[in-house]
């Protein structure tokens, strides 16, 4: 699944000591007394809330993608990989674009030994074990 198309827009235009203006305001405390006391300003109260939101939101995908994606889903060499698209498995190596032909991996009842190195190394019909890199995956 792909990243969806932002549906936010600037909140605002400014640059330079303009910007500064708006950071300098934040930095002497005023989104904190609004924060403290939020009887006094209800709707400014409300959207610092939602901003917290949004923030505990980043937070989370900054860790998930950290945690769980690592180097990024095509790693730092990019789609090709560390040896190109010329290596065993690229559009031009010795295993063809679709890399090297699968087959059924065995597997013990409880999962406690796996080999998938022979399992297709492009995405197969949805339901379908392959190997993405070393990492078993589920089409």
């Amino acid at each position: 699944m792909s990243l969806g198309n932002q549906q936010s827009v600037d909140i605002h235009d400014k640059t330079g000591d303009d910007k500064e203006a708006l950071k300098n305001e934040f930095d002497a405390g005023h989104m904190s007394r609004v924060a403290t006391s939020p009887d006094e300003e209800p709707m400014i109260a409300s959207l610092i809330y939602q901003i917290g939101l949004l923030k505990e939101d980043i937070d989370e995908l900054r860790r998930y993608l950290t945690a769980e994606v690592g180097d990024g889903a095509k790693g730092d060499s990019g789609n090709a990989g560390a040896t190109g698209s010329t290596g065993a498995r690229g559009a031009t190596g010795s295993t063809g674009s679709t890399g090297a032909a699968g087959s059924d991996a065995t597997v013990d009842l409880f999962m406690r030994t796996f080999n998938g190195s022979k399992l297709p190394t492009r995405a197969p019909a949805r339901g379908l074990l392959w190997n993405d890199r070393g990492t078993v995956k589920i089409g």
